[in-house]
């Protein structure tokens, strides 16, 4: 019996052509697939590095806001940072004309670092921060035949951060608690001493007055803030649910809105977003030295006069005290002040003469001409509360120009002077009582060199 194959030759060539052209399409597709996976992987690890290097930049204005902020608990001493101690207690490096710079490796294995400079300015200093972070797997599109299609390259991605003076004194008058304007003929306004458009001679002149007159209080209570019959020429601030009492009289707006004589608040003139934590005054760490004795300057017998630069202490003013030319003194009072007779004054000369004074006394009393800054220049005069200090009263004052920073004083104006101007200058207390007529100009040139919570980033943006 013959038996007969049912498989013809052809038949065969074509099931075997057909299983290669399967197996080549499933072979491609499987290369296409891992080729993708491996692109798909390439571009991951491209990506995190790039994100990396943009958080390797940010580390290195992290140090350099640390670095420049290292004296921002003491006002005096907010610039020291820049000294040539300082910058080589922390390793930085100074290249001369106010530019520093640091290079810093991160990880065990050197594969991220940052270079960061400070140019300094005044105002605040510039940081410019170059993150890098080793890319082990950058694609090399020029690799020659059997070469590595992959080398090692630095990423890198740069920030640039502009800063200022967080400055204590950002508004006219700022109060923990409540604030109450009694009275009649009460106003806030604003001027600029470092802007001639906006002063006179560093002094205040309604010709060239501004709105900024601001009043703001962190409570949040029904009428947080009484304005009463005042000209609030500014805007008007509480704490969040809080509202502002207004008097028939009352305007708070722009300067067309209350030279106008409109009545009432502005529309966009009132906000309840104020929240701002007011700072506990510290005395600085110094040797303090006693009072210097008196004499005469000008006709006038002083009790005490400081003509060199340096930190006094003294337990209570009793008389008057003489600050001469060229001086800068910090002076620190245990006890409570009362500047209420007729030749009682702490007199400050009217060039290059500056004062910090710490109040840690409960009560500081001032009535005529208790504090006379002949510069009328708010910056020279710097009034800090300490704790102890819960009571400020201003009675009768004439032309008083400087700033007061006392959170845990109740603060109390009344009985304005002749002139226009009363107080030039800003405050921050914990409560402010305004009584009779008084005019009140805040000196917007302390919202960026009177304070001592240091430098904050005001921009922030990448560079190519």
């Amino acid at each position: 019996m013959k038996l007969h194959s049912t498989f013809r030759p052809g038949e065969t060539g074509g099931t075997l052509i057909a299983v290669l052209v399967i197996t080549f399409v499933i072979g491609a597709t499987l290369a296409s697939y891992l080729r993708l996976t491996q692109h798909q992987a390439l571009a991951n690890h491209r990506s995190q590095v790039w994100n990396r290097s943009l958080t390797v930049s940010e580390a290195g204005v992290e140090e350099a806001l640390q670095f420049i902020n290292k004296y921002a608990s003491d006002s005096a001493r907010l610039t020291d940072w820049s000294s040539s101690s300082s910058v080589a207690e922390d390793q930085w490096y100074d290249y001369g004309n106010g530019w520093y710079g640091m290079w810093r490796w991160l990880g065990d294995n050197y594969e991220a670092g940052y270079w960061v400079t400070i140019t300094n300015r005044a105002w605040g200093p510039i940081i410019t921060s170059y993150g890098y972070t080793l890319n082990k797997h950058a694609y090399n599109p020029y690799a020659a035949n059997g070469g590595s299609k992959f080398y090692p390259r630095w990423t890198s991605r740069v920030v640039h951060v502009e800063t200022a003076v967080d400055g204590l004194f950002r508004m006219a008058m700022v109060a923990d608690q409540r604030i109450d304007l009694n009275g009649n003929n009460i106003t806030t306004d604003s001027f600029d001493s470092g802007n001639p458009s906006y002063s006179s001679g560093g002094r205040y002149d309604a010709a060239k007055r501004k709105a900024n007159g601001d009043v703001a209080s962190n409570l949040d209570l029904v009428n947080s803030i009484d304005i009463g019959n005042a000209n609030i020429m500014g805007n008007v601030s509480t704490g969040p649910g809080g509202t502002v009492a207004i008097g028939p009289n009352g305007s708070v707006g722009d300067l067309a809105w209350v030279l106008g004589g409109n009545n009432g608040i502005q529309p966009g003139h009132v906000n309840d977003d104020m929240n701002v934590r007011l700072q506990t005054v510290t005395l600085p760490t110094t040797t303090w030295l006693p009072m210097p004795a008196g004499r005469k300057i000008n006709g006038t017998t002083y009790t005490h006069v400081i003509d060199s630069s340096g930190d006094y202490r003294v337990s209570s003013i009793a008389g008057s005290v003489y600050v001469n030319t060229n001086v800068t003194a910090r002076i620190h009072v245990t006890g409570n002040v009362s500047l209420t007779g007729k030749s009682d004054e702490i007199r400050l000369a009217a060039v290059g003469t500056k004062v910090t004074f710490y109040m840690g006394g409960t009560s500081f009393k001032v009535k005529g001409n208790g504090v006379v800054n002949e510069s009328a220049l708010a910056e020279n005069f710097m009034y800090f509360g300490l704790p102890s200090n819960t009571a400020i009263d201003f009675g009768g004052n004439g032309a008083f120009a400087g700033a007061i920073y006392a959170p845990n004083a109740d603060f109390t104006l009344g009985g304005g002077g002749n002139n226009a101007v009363d107080f030039a200058g800003a405050s921050v207390t914990k409560t402010v009582t305004m009584n009779g007529h008084f005019n009140f100009h805040y000196d917007e040139a302390l919202g960026r060199i009177g304070g001592d919570r240091g430098y904050l980033p005001v921009s922030w943006a990448e560079l190519n």
